[in-house]
């Protein structure tokens, strides 16, 4: 299944552009190790974009993540941890992609494309988004609140739907992404399935893999 693919080629992408990575949202947190030292979660930026208030709560960090014990892929075993990025420096790439998903609360996702590379989320659960759309109905005349009023149900829900259109909320140029793989980690089996990020730069983005995934050249 390619579902989040389609909804990025759909209305996200641009014309001719070809989607080579589309991961969606994992439900939990991004973490982080940056010149040795563990966050997690990775803090939020403060300029990062509000979000609305999600449906759900991720699954709760464990005290042994949260003090920052964590050692090589160990972090794999947390259930509240799905993308991990490893860097020697927080202006490297990995670390500005955990900047992004950081305040997303569980619902970021990623693109990659021949073009760019991008932390993607849906437009409709970012509060400048309702505010804006408020703004606008309250423009609008009497007759116009009433048309409208039957497609209001797409931007009141507050979680990742398919085919939600999404934005990014972090880019760059594809040529700073090395390359990606499948690989499997963790102390038991079955061992965890991950899809592996190297950027340019050296640092790295991990995620645990989603059925829903779409990876060029991975075979589901």
């Amino acid at each position: 299944m390619q579902i989040i693919r389609r909804d990025l080629e759909r209305e996200w992408a641009r014309s001719g552009e070809r989607v080579r990575i589309a991961l969606g949202p994992r439900g939990r947190v991004v973490g982080s190790r940056i010149a040795g030292r563990v966050q997690v979660p990775h803090p939020i930026p403060p300029d990062a974009p509000q979000v609305v208030d999600l449906e759900f709560e991720p699954p709760l960090t464990s005290a042994f993540a949260t003090e920052g014990r964590f050692n090589g892929m160990e972090w794999i075993d947390d259930d509240s941890i799905g993308w991990w990025a490893e860097a020697q420096d927080p202006r490297q790439d990995a670390v500005l992609v955990a900047d992004a998903m950081a305040g997303c609360k569980a619902e970021s996702g990623f693109a990659l494309t021949d073009q760019r590379v991008a932390v993607i989320f849906p437009e409709h659960l970012l509060v400048s988004f309702r505010e804006a759309r408020t703004s606008a109905r309250k423009e609008r005349n009497l007759v116009g609140q009433a048309l409208s009023a039957a497609n209001d149900w797409a931007f009141t829900s507050n979680k990742w739907s398919l085919r939600d259109k999404v934005v990014s909320l972090w880019e760059a140029d594809a040529q700073r992404v090395r390359g990606w793989s499948r690989l499997l980690a963790g102390r038991g089996f079955p061992f965890a399935e991950l899809i592996r990020l190297d950027f340019v730069d050296g640092s790295t983005l991990f995620t645990l893999r989603h059925k829903l995934d779409y990876v060029e050249g991975v075979v589901t």
